[in-house]
């Protein structure tokens, strides 16, 4: 494989995402906090503050609309009693609707609240609640296809990233970053099974979920170890929970530097099975 295609690829992805951000809207929101209460009644707590003077309104799961602040104001604060609102799914989406001084309506990204897991169950509309907990535990343990290039060959292998500790600024529908363990299985290869950990942080971004830098390491246990630099795209979201993902990475040895390889993969990412800091 010509690698000079990969490096355009990537010069093309960098010139799309910098046009990406130059579009971002002059009118920021900005989540402090937004929770639900485990305890009863359950309570929604949320404070933001905007970058301009504005009323607000919050849209939840696309059908209910509160209003926050009545009056033009930078902080909004308000507790809204949740135990009159019914849900299907434990990641409920929301948003921000503003009007500025000038009349102007902005509507913000979209964010997300996780419903305490009891009200989940009991509020769980339609399907066994169990079943579907099942069948999204399935998709969450469903390995990733995955292609291999280097100089001498190309190569097939399923990989599977679980992240372990998630870091977070509240209010996102993403953590500010992650750590993860990561096996891979190659077919056809001499050494077929690598061990991998690191570290990803992640940008939201406009048209799609977000943009991910990442750094690791990994090893096959027998000598053979390296690090790897990777970018992931985060598609779109499936089933409220998974984001399906593109991702590169350039692999190296340093002490063997003509020992690189490229990967290719695409995938399912989720965070609800994490020790979330």
């Amino acid at each position: 494989m010509n690698f000079k295609y990969l490096y355009a690829i990537g010069i093309i992805f960098v010139l799309l995402f910098a046009d990406i951000f130059a579009q971002e809207d002059s009118l920021e929101i900005f989540i402090i906090d937004a929770y639900v209460t485990p305890e009863l009644p359950h309570t929604l707590g949320l404070s933001f503050f905007s970058s301009e003077e504005v009323k607000t309104k919050i849209e939840i799961d696309d059908r209910y609309l509160i209003e926050i602040s009545d009056t033009f104001a930078i902080d909004h604060a308000a507790e809204i009693n949740f135990m009159n609102y019914k849900f299907s799914k434990k990641f409920i989406p929301f948003k921000i609707l503003s009007e500025t001084k000038n009349g102007k309506l902005h509507v913000s990204e979209t964010f997300e609240l996780i419903l305490p897991y009891e009200e989940y169950i009991e509020t769980k509309e339609g399907n066994d609640p169990i079943s579907q907990i099942l069948f999204g535990m399935l998709l969450y343990l469903l390995p990733s296809p995955n292609m291999i290039y280097s100089e001498n060959d190309n190569y097939f292998s399923f990989t599977k990233e679980l992240p372990i500790i998630t870091f977070y600024s509240s209010g996102y529908n993403y953590p500010s970053g992650n750590i993860s363990l990561e096996y891979t299985h190659v077919y056809d290869k001499a050494i077929k099974n690598y061990l991998r950990t690191g570290y990803k942080h992640f940008i939201p971004i406009r048209y799609f979920e977000y943009i991910s830098p990442g750094i690791t390491g990994f090893t096959n246990f027998n000598s053979f170890n390296g690090l790897g630099a990777e970018i992931s795209l985060g598609l779109f979201k499936v089933y409220d929970v998974f984001t399906v993902y593109s991702r590169y990475r350039f692999n190296l040895n340093p002490a063997i530097t003509d020992q690189y390889f490229h990967e290719i993969s695409i995938g399912l990412y989720s965070h609800f099975f994490t020790i979330d800091l």
